[in-house]
């Protein structure tokens, strides 16, 4: 599964496809919501000490915190609280911050 996930996000522009095909609306949106927002959404009634101001709500949010989502998540592993992202979703997650950064 990995493996087709790799090959669908990784065409090149020698091909003339664009190596951003994991989107804001055909997915980042989504794991967002599901992984990051119950702690980083301005009306989180629970930030569970999530500063205040660090949000995720939108494309532009994630791109002004690329860098730390790359670092929390990708390299760390210490967001969200109690892990739980599949092996598959982080490699999505990988390109998606690379197309915004």
């Amino acid at each position: 599964m990995i493996g087709l996930l790799l090959l669908a996000c990784e065409a090149g522009s020698d091909s003339g496809v664009s190596d951003c095909v994991v989107t804001w609306d055909g997915w980042a949106d989504g794991f967002f919501t599901t992984y990051c927002q119950s702690c980083h959404a301005a009306q989180s009634p629970n930030r569970n000490g999530a500063p205040e101001g660090c949000n995720m709500e939108s494309e532009a949010d994630i791109a002004s915190w690329a860098d730390r989502i790359s670092v929390r998540v990708l390299e760390e592993g210490t967001m969200p609280i109690g892990g739980g992202i599949p092996a598959a979703e982080l490699v999505l997650l990988e390109r998606y911050l690379a197309c915004v950064q």
